[in-house]
């Protein structure tokens, strides 16, 4: 077993209305509770960090997953959302979706379209956020071939 740490420091000083700060080993944010929910919307919120962090890993793995099936020119441009909800009282995401873009050598596009959906389950199987949130986050891909 391969064991790695991602270390975050956190600070926070007053109620709902204050901003606090995230420090990581390059990630320096203020936080807040978004606006939409009632706080000052300062810096980003853990909400937009966690749709964040679903969508660089997503993006990352699938353009591993797209190398490795011997693909070339890769491009990707995705965009991603989450869609939180209230239910028994209570705020969760409930989920998560991106949508990559992706282009390749032209003379390439036929067999991605063949392959795209098995590549794209592959690429959010090997995603470690996607495997963290599985049974809690529904994750959808609504791709695109450009």
């Amino acid at each position: 077993m391969v064991k790695h740490n991602f270390k975050v420091s956190t600070h926070w000083s007053g109620g709902r209305e204050s901003v606090g700060e995230l420090n990581g080993d390059i990630l320096t944010e203020q936080i807040s509770i978004p606006a939409g929910l009632g706080g000052n919307g300062t810096g980003t919120n853990p909400d937009e960090l966690l749709v964040s962090a679903a969508s660089s890993c997503y993006i990352i793995s699938l353009a591993a997953v797209l190398e490795r099936s011997g693909f070339e020119s890769i491009v990707i441009e995705q965009t991603s959302v989450g869609t939180a909800i209230f239910e028994n009282a209570k705020f969760k995401m409930d989920t998560i979706t991106h949508y990559p873009i992706i282009e390749v050598k032209s003379n390439q596009k036929e067999l991605l379209s063949k392959k795209l959906e098995k590549l794209l389950n592959l690429a959010d199987n090997n995603c470690m956020i996607s495997n963290s949130i599985r049974g809690n986050v529904n994750v959808k891909i609504q791709p695109k071939i450009k």
